[in-house]
Order: structure tokens, then C-alpha cells, then sequence
């Protein structure tokens, strides 16, 4: 799993909203991600040239929308969502933000993307 630098104020915000389930088995978070197999390779290879898209497509995305994603997190728990349903809505929206920076000559790359709550 990696550590997006500069996540620090939103990890300790959702951890705040976490409390609630401390002591408890299941503490909710959601995943985002990607399974093609070459995933890992065309987002950390900042080398090479893509026509559109870019190497980074998930960290880059997790770092510059922090704040929207967040207030995605926020505004589905002042809608009356659970703290899971409230987490998912903010990984889709991580989701999407990231498949618009896919590479597209990477076949099914961008089709690969998932976001899950575990």
C-alpha cells in the first residue's frame, strides 16, 4: 500500500470520524485501485511520453483533489450515509478523477479501475 505525502490533515480528519468504531473488529476504509497487471509500471514510470495521460494518475489525483474528496466524504455523512458509504463516495470520486489521467494507449487500463469497501 503507499503513502501519498501530504495526506496527513485528511487521514487525521477521517480518523476523527473513525472513533466511533474503535475497539470494534470492523473499521471501515475503502480502496482504490487498479489491476491490470501493468498498472504499477505505467503509473510509477515517469519516463516515458504518453499522448494523453500521465505516469502518477492515481497519487497525482489523491494529492491535488484532497479537499474535494474530502468534502465528497463530508457531504455524504451530512446526508445521513454511513461512515463506509460516506468513504466509498469519496474513493469513486477518487476513481473517476484518476481514470480521466489514465494513459489510453494502455488498452485496459483505464477499465481496470475499482474502488471497494473493505
Amino acid at each position: 500500500m503507499a503513502i501519498i505525502a501530504g495526506l496527513d490533515r485528511v487521514s487525521k480528519r477521517i480518523a476523527n470520524l473513525t472513533r466511533q468504531y474503535v475497539g470494534r473488529k470492523f473499521i471501515p476504509r475503502v480502496v482504490v485501485g487498479y489491476t491490470a497487471a501493468y498498472a504499477v509500471y505505467v503509473h510509477e514510470d515517469l519516463t516515458a511520453v504518453h499522448p494523453v495521460g500521465q505516469a502518477k494518475f492515481l497519487e497525482e489525483p489523491a494529492r491535488t483533489k484532497r479537499r474535494e474528496i474530502v468534502a465528497e466524504v463530508e457531504g455524504g455523512l451530512r446526508r445521513g450515509f454511513t461512515l463506509e458509504e460516506a468513504l466509498l463516495l469519496g474513493g469513486l470520486r477518487l476513481q473517476r478523477e484518476s481514470q480521466v489521467l489514465v494513459p489510453v494507449d494502455t488498452g485496459n487500463l483505464k477499465g481496470s479501475a475499482f474502488t471497494r469497501a473493505e
